[in-house]
């Protein structure tokens, strides 16, 4: 039987999980936008952009993420690294694209960037670079593209 202690420990770690597999449809390599709808939802540092592309990270409806690369993690396992916004208004059209940036990825959930799927390659481990993914609530699990 569960105590009033663990269903508060379950709703806590329901309330934390910061992703869910969901991968872009669309996507943008070197352009951010220079014109936003609404401020970012949830900024996440230091994740891997293939995280950003693979993972909604909001409650509600995703519309597109902005990661820009942060190069002092250059040489681990799954660069590029870097911080990811995400969004949940109206996604910037392609002439609200202008900032030309190679350090920005633009990610859509919808038909908006210039290349169709998610761009990225898979999440690795960063320990070793295996491929996996990472489940809603933050356990990468190697050698899976399954998560829920």
């Amino acid at each position: 039987m569960f105590t009033l202690r663990k269903l508060l420990a379950i709703a806590a770690l329901a309330l934390t999980a910061s992703a869910t597999l969901d991968p872009a449809t669309s996507n943008t390599k070197g352009k951010c936008p220079c014109t936003y709808n609404c401020s970012a939802a949830k900024v996440s540092h230091a994740i891997q952009a293939a995280e950003c592309s693979h993972n909604t990270r909001v409650h509600g409806t995703q519309t597109f993420a902005v990661f820009v690369t942060d190069h002092k993690y250059d040489h681990s396992h799954g660069a590029p690294y870097g911080n990811c916004s995400a969004y949940t208004c109206t996604a910037p059209t392609s002439a609200e694209m202008t900032v030309v940036d190679d350090d920005c990825w633009t990610f859509f959930w919808g038909n908006q960037g210039e290349e169709t799927g998610y761009g990225t390659g898979c999440i690795k481990d960063p320990h070793d670079g295996t491929c996996g993914c990472e489940n809603s609530n933050g356990v990468f699990v190697k050698g899976s593209d399954s998560c829920v």
